[in-house]
């Protein structure tokens, strides 16, 4: 329904809250933010008309966008700026705006007037979005009494805090080994040598950082030095977490026993596709079935190439990498199996070839252009900021921070920078990644196959928000998909990051001028089937611990206990006593008991393709505009269910699923 009057003139501006703020400043100005709109959220409750679209709803939405710009900015900032001051007033603010949601939900007056609006004569996506805010403040337990309602406030602003913590925790950890000598870095590229030259005493430090991390796994020789960087890897943030999780899980448990749940995963599940735990299980159940032989069997494979070096051996050891092709085992397969040496591949792969190939491949497919902006205030030097134009005309704008710096996030992910509203400003986002070496200027970078198709999973994100961030409402956004659909764009994007056709448009190395071979090209596909079903099986495993571990009494549980326990039983691996993986494992912060999500999205997501197969290629552009404007556009404004439903034109299934992780379980024919 569209407000009355000319519309209001959309921009990518970021207003007030500038990345160049001081720590003063930032607290200044996000402070007067929060007290206008809970002055205006009080006086909107407080009307004694009636409630409908125009004098309830939607100044309401603005003062939602307001106040969630707010936090997302809040957010950014705690997990990427450099400066330690604002990191923590960033933190500060992004709780105060968490606290304002946490007020807003449980405010019985505003819940009355959005019930009192008549609902019958509102179009679908209104009528969708009101209902999704309803039941949201229903399941915060606004209908609870005022004593109770406050009891709930406290603690969830409480577990706010504790998130907070576990995250900062990860981010700030600063593990690393010595390597004795360029001769401990024996097998891995030349240019990374060459990035890790050793200090005054002949020592070479390797950070758990993925520039390091990835390739030294994948690739050094040195079985100790991999050990030793294992070792660190899966106790990043111990034991320092634990303590804190511990308490995470108490507080959850707490919180939705006041709501009325048995257990945080019933509540964490009951707005998602899935609905159930026990619809969680059976789905891991029958993911298992498909995954676990084929996945044993690649298991042995791996184990038969590690005993031509050791013939004595009788396991595959966690630096050998034993339930990932992407180990050291997996990638000698590549190159002797396959001819694919993903040493030379990273010769190929410049950071700003992959990026502006990217950038092309979304102007053909999509009619989006990304123009860079040199002048735009950044939070970091080595941030790049460009504007997105839709057919010419403005659409939004993005971000990309790739490079690891001490106290950045050190995942990678999709950033919200700024709503995208119909009327109000233009959807911006910020991709948050650790790709590149930072002793390595960002046109000389060369980047892991396996990052670039990470860096094409979270662009899947970023294209998402900035597709559906034209709606009109905050509840029908891309950010209110239900979680366990969310991940399905971005596991469909990664299909182009290992498409032949697509690579051969941009990978070429620079300094030669040589594109890479078709024929290698060729094996790169057909080496990337292998090791799937160890994929699977072990993304299994972290989905029933992150659900089990929410369905637990958390009182004296031992978090890493519960996952040597709860892992060890799904893949079928046991799980060194010595590795506390909870203590990093930062996705039970936002994902909470929801980590099936990435299975569960990725069966949908290989279904969602079979179009594109269905006209011979991935870069059909009425495939891809198709997709676009019946999946992607619409974001929340419908269930997600529904919107597969009508692209596909029937109930997805797990029919490609399973020929997909099927693909790689037998060796290749060719010899090369």
């Amino acid at each position: 329904m569209a407000a009355d009057g000319p519309a209001p003139k959309r921009t990518a501006s970021l207003g007030s809250l500038t990345f160049s703020l001081s720590p003063t400043e930032l607290r200044k100005r996000g402070t007067e933010i929060l007290g206008q709109q809970r002055a205006l959220l009080a006086e909107l409750a407080a009307q004694t008309r009636p409630a409908d679209v125009e004098n309830f709803l939607r100044p309401l939405n603005r003062i939602l966008v307001a106040v969630r710009d707010l936090g997302a900015h809040a957010g950014l900032m705690f997990e990427t700026h450099p400066d330690p001051e604002l990191r923590t007033v960033a933190r500060e603010l992004s709780e105060e705006s968490d606290r304002f949601f946490h007020e807003l939900r449980l405010n019985d007056a505003v819940y009355h007037q959005l019930e009192s609006i008549p609902s019958a004569d509102l179009e679908p996506t209104t009528r969708w979005g009101l209902e999704k805010l309803l039941r949201e403040m229903r399941r915060a337990g606004v209908r609870l009494a005022a004593p109770r309602r406050a009891e709930v406030l406290a603690l969830s602003n409480e577990l706010d805090r504790t998130e907070n913590e576990f995250s900062q925790n990860i981010s700030s950890a600063q593990r690393f080994v010595w390597a004795d000598g360029p001769a401990a870095l024996r097998g891995l590229p030349p240019d990374f040598v060459t990035a890790h030259p050793p200090d005054a005493s002949g020592k070479i430090r390797v950070t758990t950082k993925y520039p390091d991390a990835f390739p030294v796994l994948s690739y050094a020789d040195d079985a100790d030095l991999r050990r030793r960087l294992f070792f660190e890897i899966s106790n990043v943030a111990a034991p320092e977490n634990l303590g804190v999780l511990a308490r995470l899980l108490v507080g959850r448990k707490k919180l939705v026993e006041m709501l009325g749940y048995s257990d945080f995963a019933e509540y964490a599940l009951e707005d998602k596709m899935a609905e159930r735990p026990s619809v969680v299980a059976a789905f891991l159940d029958r993911v298992c079935a498909v995954v676990r032989e084929p996945a044993r069997a690649e298991g042995a494979r791996l184990l038969a190439r590690k005993q031509r070096d050791f013939p004595e051996a009788t396991e595959l050891d966690d630096w050998d990498g034993k339930v990932s092709a992407q180990g050291y085992y997996g990638t000698k397969l590549r190159q002797e199996e396959y001819g694919v040496d993903l040493r030379l591949l990273r010769a190929y792969l410049p950071y700003t070839a992959v990026r502006d190939g990217l950038f092309a491949l979304c102007r053909e497919l999509f009619g989006l252009e990304f123009r860079p902006d040199p002048d735009a205030p950044l939070w970091h030097p080595t941030v790049e900021a460009f504007d997105v134009r839709h057919d010419g005309a403005p659409f939004g704008r993005v971000y990309f921070d790739l490079v690891p710096r001490v106290g950045k996030f050190n995942h990678a992910a999709q950033f919200t920078v700024r709503t995208g509203i119909l009327d109000g400003g233009l959807p911006q986002g910020a991709l948050v990644c650790n790709f590149l070496d930072p002793s390595t200027p960002v046109h000389e970078a060369r980047m892991e196959h396996h990052d670039v198709v990470t860096f094409f999973h979270e662009f899947g994100h970023l294209l998402h928000s900035l597709l559906a961030g034209h709606g009109p409402w905050v509840y029908t956004g891309s950010a209110s998909v239900e979680r366990d659909f969310i991940e399905a764009p971005s596991l469909l994007f990664e299909e182009w990051a290992r498409d032949p056709a697509t690579l051969a448009r941009f990978a070429r190395n620079p300094d030669t001028g040589e594109a890479i071979p078709p024929t290698l090209l060729a094996r790169l596909r057909d080496s990337e089937a292998m090791g799937r079903a160890l994929w699977v099986l072990r993304q299994a495993g972290l989905a029933d611990v992150s659900l089990k571990v929410h369905e637990r009494d958390p009182h004296g549980l031992d978090p890493s206990g519960l996952y040597r326990e709860v892992y060890s039983e799904r893949v079928g691996i046991p799980v060194n006593p010595a590795y506390n993986p909870m203590a990093s494992f930062g996705h039970l912060t936002g994902y909470s008991a929801c980590y099936y999500t990435y299975l569960w999205s990725a069966v949908i997501a290989r279904d969602l393709l079979t179009p594109f197969f269905a006209k011979g290629s991935l870069t059909d552009p009425e495939a891809a505009r198709r997709y676009a404007s019946e999946v992607l556009a619409p974001g929340g404004s419908r269930p997600a269910a529904e919107l597969v439903r009508n692209y596909l034109g029937r109930d997805y299934n797990f029919d490609a699923f399973e020929r997909w992780v099927l693909e790689g379980v037998a060796p290749p024919k060719r010899s090369t």
